[in-house]
């Protein structure tokens, strides 16, 4: 029976582009190996409790990276949708096809990369595109 590898360990394999949070590490997947480790180890050479140990921090650290990712996603949306919404009714400046277009925001739209505006008529205006704000 082959081994499982520690975690930590190189291993190759294939990553699915249709679905990214599969090649991702959560706290589900590592609880799996750890079980599945513990189950297959040889008997007469047990692991170093150390190892366990150590495996355990690193699974609390990965459960607290990921709840600082989330975290720190939502304030970002939540930043960037205060900004957008500050800027109704004022008069901007923003980059079109290599030209600086000047109109008031009329209006914020949220959609799921963020809000985007609409300025002089013009919808789907990100913020990232504005070059000036009067």
């Amino acid at each position: 029976m082959a081994a499982i590898n520690p975690i930590g360990s190189t291993t190759t394999g294939a990553t699915t582009a249709a679905n990214p949070s599969s090649s991702m590490m959560d706290k589900d997947t590592f609880l799996k190996l750890l079980v599945e480790q513990l189950r297959h180890q040889d008997p007469t050479a047990p692991a170093d409790s150390s190892q366990w140990t150590a495996q355990m921090a690193q699974f609390s650290t990965v459960e607290q990276l990921t709840n600082l990712a989330k975290s720190t996603t939502q304030s970002a949306k939540s930043a960037a949708m205060t900004e957008a919404v500050g800027l109704l009714g004022r008069t901007v400046s923003y980059l079109r096809d290599g030209a600086a277009v000047q109109g008031t925001v009329e209006r914020v739209d949220v959609g799921s990369n963020g809000p985007t505006l609409t300025i002089g008529g013009q919808s789907g205006i990100t913020t990232d595109s504005l070059v000036d704000v009067a």
